[in-house]
């Protein structure tokens, strides 16, 4: 039989700066402040687990890609020091249903509090700016058999008939594929969405988990308010977000209301039909005819023009036009025998006067790329997965997901690493 040397005492100090790993969590671990939130049961019953341990854990269980509950609870089974250090008595992990409780439970504000204190801490150390900010958001699936596309009577199409054990899920497409013809080809998913805002150096400010049914550019101008609220940024910012952020009213709120620059491309859904004028500027019908002037009006915040049939119209022309339809346009006959229409959008507001084509627009936008990096960071930890079926539960476990991204960059700065602040793997790894 071999023999084997084993220390069976470790000075805590020698035994984790032996191990990467175990480096790793020491710092994380350290510079996460849990005074304002609450551990034990002071009330009425069992005092229980400690939630600061829980929580540690929890964290745990994003970092490292655990999957469920169960799986986090063997996982610290094998690692009795990274047990001690989250806060368990050795050889004393809680049932899994108190994990379970503690996401259920506990008030996803106090989670975000923790977070909003370590990215003060960056901006104060100066790894934090507050000058560009891009937007964006993630589908968060369900845990629902809608959702697998091995069952062949999932609902992917009725967006009232809702998962029995996911009232709050809501149907939204998660993805399409163009076809060759063309077409496109929608995936539709039950689900929610994680919206964040982060800095220019991708460390996430301020986020928030809703059904997906709920519009982009909406969640934005809600996120950009609490964002003003908690960091008193000023001087004219700038907004980063894609084409689905592209409503007039983010554009009336970032411009005229903030003072500040909105950097959105054009989605091509919220554009006119390219169209082609006559000699007296206004648009020509199938038929090549000019149109004619039928009314000018205000619909919401949009102002658009009114262009009828010439043909139909009762008004004199000048031009001379023919009696009848020269291609035979089923709206001449056909129905109430109106005749074509087409609109203009003439609106002047915040939106039409954003300068798209300038260098300083593309060169602004390009840094949008810095989202897409971190829900890649946070995709490839369950972000687009949740094995929970309450709303709360989804939000908790999203928060703790952004709050382990600002864990490490904090942990970074204070192993004067500033360098790694978005390098999970590596920001802990000795020189």
């Amino acid at each position: 039989m071999q023999n084997f040397q084993l220390s069976l005492f470790y000075d805590y100090y020698t035994f984790v700066m032996s191990s990467n790993f175990y480096r790793k969590y020491d710092a994380i671990f350290s510079v996460l402040d849990l005074s304002g939130f609450p551990d034990i049961n002071t009330e009425v019953g069992r005092t229980g687990y400690s939630r600061h341990a829980i929580l540690r854990a929890l964290i745990v269980k994003h970092l490292e890609e655990i999957k469920s509950i169960p799986r986090l609870i063997e996982f610290l089974d094998a690692h009795p020091m990274l047990t001690e250090m989250c806060g368990f008595p050795m050889g004393c992990l809680p049932d899994e249903s108190q994990f379970y409780r503690f996401i259920k439970e506990v008030p996803n504000g106090l989670i975000k509090e923790i977070h909003i204190r370590i990215n003060k801490i960056l901006i104060d150390k100066g790894m934090v700016t507050l000058d560009t900010f891009a937007i964006d958001s993630k589908p968060v699936k369900a845990a629902t058999r809608e959702n697998n596309p091995k069952n062949p009577n999932r609902n992917t199409r009725d967006k009232n008939k809702k998962p029995r054990r996911n009232p709050q899920a809501t149907l939204h497409y998660y993805s399409y594929l163009k076809n060759t013809d063309g077409t496109k080809t929608f995936e539709f998913f039950w689900g929610y969405r994680t919206h964040v805002i982060t800095s220019i150096e991708g460390i996430p400010l301020f986020e928030t988990t809703l059904p997906n049914n709920r519009t982009d550019a909406k969640v934005a101008k809600t996120l950009i308010k609490k964002l003003k609220r908690l960091y008193k940024f000023k001087g004219s910012i700038f907004f980063i977000a894609d084409s689905a952020y592209d409503e007039r009213d983010i554009y009336d709120f970032i411009i005229d209301h903030l003072k500040c620059k909105a950097f959105i491309p054009v989605n091509p859904r919220n554009t006119q039909e390219p169209k082609i004028f006559g000699p007296h500027g206004t648009p020509l019908c199938d038929a090549g005819l000019e149109m004619i002037f039928n009314c000018a009006w205000r619909e919401g915040n949009r102002d658009r023009i009114k262009f009828r049939c010439p043909i139909k119209t009762k008004l004199k022309h000048t031009v001379k036009t023919p009696e009848t339809c020269p291609v035979n346009h089923p709206r001449f006959t056909g129905g109430a025998a109106y005749g074509c229409t087409k609109y203009l959008d003439v609106t002047d507001d915040a939106r039409s006067r954003v300068p798209r084509n300038s260098t300083l627009f593309k060169k602004t936008y390009k840094k949008r790329i810095v989202v897409e990096q971190y829900f890649s960071r946070l995709g490839e930890r369950e972000a687009e997965q949740t094995t929970h079926y309450k709303l709360r539960s989804v939000k908790n476990q999203m928060t703790i997901a952004h709050l382990s991204q600002s864990l490490i960059a904090l942990a970074a700065v204070q192993l004067q690493r500033p360098e790694k602040i978005r390098c999970y793997r590596t920001f802990a790894q000795a020189s």
